[in-house]
C-alpha cells in the first residue's frame, strides 16, 4: 500500500513547518531512496510504525524497528530502505518551514537524526491524524500546520536519540531537575546545588540538561524566577525591590536590566500595563 499526498504551499508563509509531501508506506519490499547532498530541500520524517527497515550513515547501515523513526535536515545527503523480508509500515513527511531546525534544538542538521519514541499507540494516532487531515476531502491548513508542530514537540521531548550513551531515565532525570529548579527557583539556587540534587557532574549536568530543555541551567532558573516575578507585578503592591528579592534576585538592578531584557518592558511598565 502506497499513499502519497502531495500538498499545495500554504497560503501563510510562517509556520513553524509544513508538510510539502506526506505519506505512509506499508507491504512495499522494493522501498528504498538514496539521494545527493542538496537533492531534497525540504526536511525529511520517516517513522517505523512495523517491520523493519535500515539506514545508512557515514557508510554504517543502522537497523531500525517499529517505534523508531529519522529525520534528515534539508539539503542532507540520504540512504534508506525497507528490509525486503520485513517490510517496514513507515509514515512519512517531506517538511519546509524556517522554524524546524530551532524546534527540533539542531538535531539532524549536519548528520541523520535516528532515534526512538516509547509510545507506539501516540505515534500512530499523531501520524493518522497527519494523514487524515491531509486528504484532499479533509484538508485544512491551520489544523495541518498544528499537528505537525504537535508530532515535532513531541519527538523533542519524548524521543530517545539512538547510537548515544543517552538514556531515557537520563532525561527523565532531566526533567525532575527541571521541576526541582522551578518549584525552588526563590532560593538562592547554584548550579553546584542543582547538579548534586540530580547526582550528575555539573559538566555532565549542564550539557544533558541543554540536550533535553533547549536551555541551560541556569537560563531555566532565571525564566523560573521570571514567572514568579511577573506574578507578583501583577497582584501585589510591593517596590521592585521586595519582588526582585521575593523572586530570588538578590540585585534589584541586575533583576530590572533582565527583566527589560527578556520582555522589553521595565518592571514599572509592565505592573502599569498588566496591573493598572
Amino acid at each position: 500500500m502506497r499513499i502519497h499526498y502531495v500538498l499545495p504551499e500554504p497560503m501563510y508563509k510562517h509556520y513553524t513547518g509544513y508538510p510539502d509531501m506526506i505519506g505512509l508506506y506499508s507491504e512495499f519490499p522494493e522501498h528504498q531512496e538514496q539521494r545527493s547532498k542538496g537533492q531534497l530541500q525540504q526536511a525529511n520524517l520517516h517513522l517505523v510504525l512495523n517491520g523493519k527497515g535500515y539506514v545508512k550513515d557515514n557508510g554504517k547501515e543502522y537497523s531500525l524497528e517499529a517505534g523508531q523513526g529519522f529525520y534528515y535536515g534539508p539539503g542532507l545527503e540520504q540512504e534508506y530502505r525497507t528490509d525486503p523480508k520485513e517490510p517496514w509500515e513507515v509514515f512519512w513527511v517531506h517538511i519546509a518551514g524556517e522554524g524546524v531546525d530551532r524546534l527540533l534544538n539542531g538535531r539532524g542538521t549536519s548528520s541523520v537524526w535516528m532515534f526512538a519514541y516509547g509510545d507506539l499507540l501516540k505515534l500512530k494516532r499523531l501520524t493518522g491524524g497527519l494523514l487524515e487531515l491531509a486528504s484532499p476531502y479533509e484538508r485544512n491548513e491551520v489544523q495541518l500546520a498544528v499537528k505537525l508542530y504537535e508530532l515535532l514537540a513531541e519527538l523533542v521531548l519524548s524521543a530517545e536519540s539512538l547510537g548515544t550513551a543517552t538514556t531515557l531515565d537520563k532525561r527523565a532525570r532531566m526533567r525532575e531537575a527541571a521541576e526541582y529548579i522551578r518549584t525552588h527557583c526563590t532560593e538562592p539556587l547554584t548550579l553546584l546545588q542543582i547538579a548534586e540534587q540530580a547526582s550528575f557532574s555539573t559538566y555532565y549536568f549542564s550539557r544533558m540538561f541543554h540536550e533535553v530543555m533547549g536551555r541551560t541551567p541556569m537560563e531555566w532558573l532565571f525564566e523560573c524566577r521570571l514567572v514568579v516575578a511577573k506574578q507578583l507585578l501583577m497582584s501585589t503592591g510591593w517596590t521592585i525591590k521586595q519582588v526582585a528579592e521575593t523572586s530570588g534576585f538578590s540585585q534589584s538592578s541586575y533583576f530590572i536590566a533582565r527583566f527589560r531584557e527578556h520582555t522589553g518592558l521595565t518592571p514599572q511598565e509592565y505592573r502599569r500595563l498588566y496591573n493598572p
